[in-house]
C-alpha cells in the first residue's frame, strides 16, 4: 500500500500544534509499509484514552483514525506488536504527547 499523504504540510510540531492551534491534523502516521491519518488528540473521545491505557489497541485505533482508515488500512494490515510500537513512537514524535511512555510499551 502506498503511504498516505498529509492534507497540509508542516514541520515539527510546536506548542500551538500540540494544543490544536493549526491545520495539520489529521496527520499521517506511518505503520508498516503505509500510513494512516490520525485525528488530533484533543478530538479523540475520552474513551480512546481508556482503551489505550487498557491496551485495547484495535478499539483505540478505531476511535482515533480519521475517515475509513481503520477499516481500509488498519484492519487489513492487522499490525504486529512491533508495528504498533513503532506507530506509537511515530505518533509521539508527531504530536509531542508521550503515548509510549504513558502505557509502558515494550517499544521504548
Amino acid at each position: 500500500m502506498p503511504p498516505r499523504t498529509k492534507k497540509t504540510t508542516s514541520t515539527a510540531p510546536d506548542a500551538e500544534t500540540v494544543n490544536g492551534a493549526d491545520d495539520t491534523w489529521p496527520a499521517p502516521v506511518p505503520i508498516g509499509d503505509t500510513s494512516v491519518l490520525v485525528k488530533h488528540y484533543l478530538d479523540w473521545p475520552a474513551s480512546a484514552d481508556d482503551l489505550l491505557i487498557a491496551g485495547r489497541l484495535h478499539k483505540w485505533a478505531e476511535k482515533i483514525l480519521d475517515g475509513d482508515d481503520y477499516a481500509t488500512v488498519w484492519v487489513p494490515l492487522d499490525p504486529t506488536n512491533r508495528q504498533v510500537g513503532e506507530f506509537l513512537l511515530a505518533l509521539e514524535k508527531i504530536s509531542g504527547i508521550p503515548f509510549v511512555t504513558s502505557v509502558g510499551s515494550p517499544a521504548n
